[in-house]
C-alpha cells in the first residue's frame, strides 16, 4: 500500500513539474489559397478585391500559434512556402490578453515589436526564420489568458500607393477585409464602416485598402515607445 501511495505522489509531482514549464499554447490554423487580392477589375473599369486567390505560398499563412515558457511568452507564423526577406513583404503578428497588448512585424531583415500593459513595455528579445516559420519571444508582462491572436501576411507592388496590386492573407479568415461566413453572414473588417460591393467580375470592391493603416501603425508605435523610455 505504501508503494502504491508513493508512486501516485510521484506521478502527481512529475505532473505539477510538467504544467510548471508549459503554462499555455494555443494555435489557430489557415487553409491555403485563402489570399486575398487587390486588382483592377477584369474590366479594367475600377479596382476590386479578388479572394481566394492561390499562387502565393510565401504570403500564404497556414498557422499563427503563441505558447507560454515559465516567463516568455513565443509567438509563430508559419506559411505554406518560405518567409521572405524583401522590402516588398511584411508579416504581421498581434495578441491581446485580458491585461496586455503584444504586437510584431517583420520585413527584409527588420523586425519591430513590443509588449506594452499600462506604462510596462518589454522589446522583443529575439526573432528567429527557419525556413516557412517566423518566431518571435517577449517577456512575459502580466496576464497570458488568449483574448484575440491574428496573423497577417502582405506582398505589395509599391509602398504606400493604394492604387498599386497587393496581395494579403489574414488569419483567422474573419479578420479579412470582406470575409463572409459559409451561411452569408458578413463578419468583414471594413475600414470605414461600409460594406463592401460586388461588381461584374464578382469581387468586393471598395474605395479603402486595409493593410496600408499598418504601417502607419507602426511608425507611432515607435514614438511611443521613445517616450515611454524617457519617462522612466
Amino acid at each position: 500500500m505504501k508503494l502504491r501511495n508513493s508512486g501516485i505522489v510521484i506521478i502527481s509531482l512529475l505532473i505539477l513539474l510538467c504544467s510548471c514549464f508549459t503554462a499555455a499554447a494555443t494555435s489557430i490554423s489557415d487553409g491555403t489559397d485563402d489570399v486575398w487580392h487587390w486588382a483592377q477589375s477584369l474590366s479594367g473599369t475600377g479596382w476590386a478585391w479578388q479572394e481566394n486567390v492561390g499562387g502565393k505560398p510565401n504570403i500564404d499563412i497556414q498557422e499563427i500559434s503563441y505558447m507560454v515558457n515559465e516567463n516568455k511568452i513565443t509567438f509563430s507564423l508559419k506559411v505554406s512556402g518560405t518567409i521572405q526577406t524583401s522590402d516588398k513583404v511584411f508579416y504581421y503578428i498581434t495578441y491581446n490578453s485580458t491585461d496586455t497588448y503584444y504586437y510584431f512585424s517583420y520585413s527584409n531583415g527588420s523586425a519591430n515589436g513590443f509588449g506594452i500593459i499600462d506604462t510596462n513595455y518589454t522589446s522583443d528579445e529575439n526573432f528567429t526564420i527557419s525556413g516557412d516559420t517566423l518566431s518571435v519571444d517577449f517577456d512575459v508582462l502580466g496576464d497570458t489568458s488568449k483574448v484575440e491572436l491574428w496573423g497577417y501576411a502582405a506582398e505589395y507592388t509599391t509602398i504606400g500607393d493604394q492604387t498599386a496590386e497587393w496581395w494579403g492573407d489574414w488569419a483567422p479568415n474573419e479578420e479579412a477585409p470582406y470575409y463572409t461566413e459559409p451561411d452569408g453572414t458578413d463578419v468583414s473588417n471594413d475600414t470605414d464602416g461600409t460594406d463592401g460591393t460586388s461588381n461584374e467580375d464578382g469581387a468586393s470592391s471598395e474605395t479603402k485598402t486595409p493593410g496600408f493603416e499598418v504601417i502607419l501603425v507602426i511608425a507611432a508605435v515607435a514614438i511611443a515607445l521613445i517616450f515611454l523610455r524617457k519617462r522612466r
